[in-house]
């Protein structure tokens, strides 16, 4: 594993409790109910990069059933201690353990950006892999960066990739989505020098 991405990995396992209670309050309901409306109640939707759950019980209140997972130690015990009936895992979403065309929808929320921007156009392809219908949405800062080292609240030092509206746009589209739609998003936690790039789309037919 890259450097960047084991130091980036150390420092949510450190901090993993810290930052469920500094994020849990802070989510983007909007796109939550957004997202949720496109599934449809009772669809399967994988959460690609769950963290600590922040996100798991707000889309099981959407209707949705809710396959969760990241490849934080740490992050996942907690998650686990949250959700012991839920179907909560650890892996490594650039190699998911699921067969193919298996989920109603995506959702990404800020776990694009730890890759490299070599690996970007591969890892959507891999969620695409498992993707049988419907929505696709997925969160990074807007920015140039490759892995660039950044303070995350409550973590510490990460690394992460920024990308722009437009790149954000052609990714999905390159990546099989159609009826792509990307909006630039003030920071949940009031940060004026951090704007977030929300991307919905779907799979055709």
């Amino acid at each position: 594993m890259d450097a960047r991405l084991r130091q980036t990995q150390d420092a949510y396992d450190a901090n993993a409790a810290d930052y469920q209670r500094r994020w849990r309050q802070h989510r983007p309901l909007d796109a939550i109910r957004k997202f949720a409306s496109r599934v449809g109640r009772g669809g399967r939707i994988l959460d690609v990069a769950c963290g600590p759950a922040l996100d798991v019980r707000l889309l099981r209140d959407g209707g949705l059933t809710v396959f969760a997972g990241d490849l934080s130690h740490e992050s996942m015990r907690l998650a686990k201690t949250l959700f012991p009936k839920g179907c909560v895992a650890r892996w490594d979403y650039r190699n998911l353990p699921f067969p193919d065309r298996v989920f109603d929808g995506i959702w990404a929320s800020a776990a694009l950006q730890h890759v490299p921007r070599s690996q970007v156009r591969p890892v959507l392809a891999e969620w695409r892999r498992v993707q049988a219908r419907g929505p696709v949405f997925v969160s990074l800062r807007e920015g140039t960066g490759d892995l660039e080292a950044v303070e995350e609240p409550a973590v510490g030092l990460v690394h992460a990739t920024t990308v722009s509206a437009h790149e954000l746009k052609a990714l999905l589209v390159d990546a099989g989505y159609v009826d792509v739609e990307v909006e630039p998003r003030p920071d949940l936690l009031g940060r004026t020098d951090v704007t977030w790039l929300y991307g919905f789309g779907r799979l055709p037919g």
